[in-house]
Order: structure tokens, then sequence, then C-alpha cells
């Protein structure tokens, strides 16, 4: 069952007031001192709330460089009936400072927490963060209209509660309610966007959730793998209200699989061009590499519609990792997919993780080789997560390969895993053995046209070029003092 636009709409009639509503989002643990793009599960909830005539305030603690002392004076100027943070495994440590110093400060302050780690962790949420009054398992937007509108906490399907011994899950609503995206709620310019780029601002739509396939790593607590899709008109009017109202020149369709159902994307594609959204806006997203997703003529109509990059989740140069990781592709069709993507005119981006069961110095090499191979213009190359509720977790949680249960200790960077044949330190250096390769490929690109001016006004965004410089310093580091003392030393 689906719940309908016209439930949501309902759930907002029963409050007898409107309230006051700030909505977080807290540092990540690793104290990185940029965010690539606002939240958009913020901004959904900030815009539909302020739809139905709540105040609402966004608060991106890293983007505004915004402490938890400066967030308590935020709560006494903006005095809200709710405080809600979202959540993902890298922001645990922030979030049980803030929830706990809002509680000292306020008692009666109510908190509400949502997001992946949530999800996941559901009954068990409270015992990690005790000052948290309500957790959100799943899609949040109807358990917090509900709230807001005095609905009894225990009738809220899929909100947890300190001492509730088993959740009711939420059904996932038809994505007809998304509202058109209030922008104003943030400072975007706070926000660089995603590199490399071909315009400036950048923005993201969601024009579907859910991913159907069985990846071990993907934590899908949230979205869950029922794909539900946005009507096609829906979306082109939020790619056309993003240009007109906010003047944004580059748009990433968040889905995990924009080309899953061909009709849809060719739709939303032909509607773009109809439209001459094409001519105005860049686009990018991501498509699976299957030989049934994906041929010559999606592409062209991709290229024709203004789309510039594609983004393909690779993961891995070995066969058999690609079949324990439950990928569902071979090799084979991944070479295919960036040939003809590359063939269509359009550049592409490739995503590589290392230290999944199985992996050795060997399949490390063997994935910097069919990087090379593919040659994407640019590669995200990172560690194995264990994210909690998916299925990498539960198995190295029995096989005794995961290295520290302690989420405050989790982040982008970090390495909390080995392997049989590697530990963290060989993990280490293997990651940053091929994050040098793909920086040394970038500066050779920069000779290549028309690569050299796509990643030149990628390396003009000082927070990108932070973002590189960083990286070098922390390979420089490595090859000084060693692998453990890295996290120490690079922050």
């Amino acid at each position: 069952m689906t719940i309908t636009s016209q439930q949501i709409l309902e759930s907002e009639k029963q409050s007898t007031r409107t309230k006051r509503v700030l909505l977080v989002s807290p540092e990540e643990n690793d104290g990185k001192p940029y965010e690539h793009f606002p939240s958009g599960a913020l901004i959904l909830l900030g815009s539909l709330l302020r739809e139905r005539g709540h105040t609402v305030r966004l608060v991106h603690m890293t983007a505004d460089r915004i402490g938890v002392d400066d967030l308590q004076a935020v709560v006494e100027r903006f005095v809200p009936d709710l405080v809600g943070l979202t959540m993902n495994t890298y922001q645990t440590r922030s979030v049980r400072e803030v929830s706990t110093a809002l509680k000292r400060r306020n008692a009666a302050l109510p908190i509400m927490v949502g997001g992946p780690h949530a999800s996941a962790l559901r009954e068990r949420i409270f015992k990690f963060f005790p000052h948290i009054d309500y957790a959100v398992c799943g899609e949040g937007e109807q358990a917090l209209l509900e709230l807001l509108a005095n609905v009894p906490p225990d009738r809220i399907p899929g909100l947890c509660r300190p001492g509730q011994s088993q959740v009711v899950r939420s059904q996932p609503p038809d994505l007809d309610f998304i509202p058109l995206p209030r922008l104003d709620l943030i400072e975007l310019s706070r926000f660089p966007g995603a590199d490399p780029h071909r315009a400036h601002p950048q923005m993201f739509v969601m024009a579907s959730r859910g991913c159907p396939f069985q990846c071990t790593f993907c934590n899908k607590s949230v979205f869950g793998h029922s794909v539900r899709f946005r009507r096609p008109e829906l979306i082109v009017r939020e790619v056309e209200w993003l240009h007109t109202e906010y003047g944004i020149r580059e748009i990433f369709f968040q889905d995990d699989t924009f080309n899953l159902k061909r009709d849809w994307a060719e739709h939303v594609m032909q509607l773009i061009i109809d439209r001459k959204l094409n001519r105005k806006i860049a686009f990018t997203t991501s498509f699976r590499a299957n030989r049934n997703l994906i041929d010559a003529e999606l592409l062209r109509m991709a290229k024709a519609a203004g789309f510039w990059l594609i983004f393909y989740g690779v993961e891995n140069g070995n066969q058999a990792m690609l079949d324990a990781m439950g990928k569902g592709l071979t090799l084979e069709e991944i070479r295919r997919a960036f040939r003809l993507t590359h063939e269509a005119g359009l550049e592409t981006k490739a995503s590589f993780m290392i230290g999944m069961p199985g992996e050795t110095e060997d399949t490390v090499e063997e994935s910097i080789c069919l990087w090379r191979e593919l040659d994407p213009l640019a590669a995200g190359v990172g560690p194995a997560i264990p994210f909690p509720g998916t299925e990498f977790d539960r198995m190295i949680t029995a096989n005794g390969h995961k290295l520290s249960e302690d989420f405050d200790l989790f982040s982008s960077e970090a390495v909390l895993i080995r392997t049989a044949q590697m530990d963290a330190d060989c993990i280490q250096l293997a990651l940053l053995r091929f994050r040098k390769a793909v920086l040394q490929k970038a500066m050779r690109d920069l000779f290549r046209w028309p690569r050299g001016v796509i990643l030149l006004r990628s390396l003009l965004n000082p927070r990108y070029l932070f973002h590189v410089v960083r990286r070098m310093v922390r390979y420089l580091v490595v090859k000084r003092i060693g692998p453990n003392q890295v996290a120490r030393t690079v922050q």
C-alpha cells in the first residue's frame, strides 16, 4: 500500500495551529569544512512545511559555520516547537553533541531525528542518542506532518519513541506530493556543488525513489527496494522552477538509477527538449551499465537533452569481487557502457571502493587497470564503509573484519575494515595509490580538449581546489609517517 498525496495533505488539516520548526544538518564526524550540496531531505521538508503555513528555519552547520553554541543561540531567538535533525552515519558525533546541548538548555524541547542512520538502527537509536525524543524510520514527510498536527505519537507509522519495542513501518508515499523547492531557505552560494561541473550554480532533483538492486554495501533503509517514479511533467516543472526562480544552470538528477525505466526516462528527456531547457541547463545523472538498460540511442537522446556527464558505480575491476558485492554487472557490460557513453559525446565519472571482502593487492591493481581502460573524466575512490543495516556490515561483523563499532569514527575517509588478505594499513595505502593515479591523470587531462577546460573550471572553484590539495597532502603525509597517523594528522 502506498500513501497518496491526498493523505499527506489531510494530515495537516488536523493541526490546531501552525508551528515553528528548526531543521538542522549537523557537521560530519571528520570535521569536513564544506558541503557540496544542501540536504535534500531538509529542503523538501522545509518547503513542505512552509507550504502548509508553518514557520521554518534551515541550518547547515558546516556551510553556515555554526557550532553548537551558535545553534543554541539560534534556538533561543527562533523558539521552535520542534527541532529536526537529519542524520547519516557520518554525523553521529555532532547529533549527540547538539541534542545533548539543546536538552541541557531546555529539557522540554522536542527533538526528532531522521535519515539513513536512524532508519537502520530503528528502536536501538535511543541507546546511542538518549536525548532524542522521536526517530523517523523510513521516509519522514508523513510522520512529521502528523506529529505537528498533534496526532498521538503511538498512532504515527514510522515514528519511534524511547521504550517502544516495535515500530510499525510507514507506507511509502507516492511522489506527486513533493513541493517545489524553496531555495530561499538556504544560502545557495555556500554550497559549491559537485565537481567536475559545466555550469554554476548547481542543484539536484530527485525524480524517483528506491533501487531494486541488491548491492551488499548499500543502505536502503529509507527508500527501500521498491522504486517509485515522479510524473515527468512535475519533474520538468521543478527543473524549470529552479532555473527561473534561482538561476540554477546545472542539475544533477539524484536518482539511484535514472535509466531503470526507459520510457519514463525518455519522457523526461523529451520534455526537457520540448521546453528548450537543454539550451539553458546542463544535466548529469547516474545510469546503470546493464546491457538491457543502456544503448546508443538512449545515450544520444541524453546528449540531445543537455546531459553532459553520466555517473557509473563501477566499484571494482575484478568479476568475482563484483559478484560477491551483488552488483549484478559484468566487466564487459561496464566496458560497453563507457564506450557507448563516450561515443555519444558524453563524459563519464566512475566510483570505486577498496576493502570489500575478498579484496587483495591484485584486485586493487585490477581496479586501477580497469579505471585506466575506461578513461572517465573523474573518479571517486573511497574505502568500503560498513553502514549499519547492510549485508556488508553483517558479513564483516560475523567474520571479525570490522575494526570498530564506534559510529563516531565513521567518515568517508575512515578505514574501519580489513580483509583476509589486507589489513587496514594496506587498504589505506592502496587507496592513496589509486587516488594518486587519479590526480596524476587529472593533471594530464588539463592538456586534453575539451577535458582541460572542464577540469580548469573546477580547479578555479576554491572549495574544489582545497579538496585536491587536501588529498595531495594526505598522500605525502602517509608516505612520510605511515597510514596509522593519517587520521590524527590530516583533518
